[in-house]
């Protein structure tokens, strides 16, 4: 699976609103939907849809499940937390 990253998965990213947000690197306006390409200071946020224990629900875009759970893909991970490699 291809995963193409954006500027909201950054652990630099400072959101203030739904649609754009600060680079804390940069210290830059971004749009949170900006894809990361060649940005040498991205560091992945540890979300739910980054782990190995995240799954889709079907029929559903917004939610997922982890370990019985609900959970939204944007949910910052928990301590059984286990990355995508």
């Amino acid at each position: 699976m291809t995963m193409e990253y954006t500027c909201n998965d950054c652990q630099k990213c400072a959101p203030f609103d739904v649609f754009k947000g600060t680079c804390e690197h940069s210290q830059q306006r971004i749009l949170l939907d900006s894809p990361v390409n060649g940005c040498k200071t991205f560091v992945r946020k540890n979300q739910c849809k980054f782990c190995q224990n995240y799954c889709v629900k079907a029929g559903t875009e917004f939610v997922g499940q982890c370990h019985e759970k609900m959970v939204y893909p944007t949910m910052n991970a928990c301590e059984k937390f286990q990355p995508l490699r």
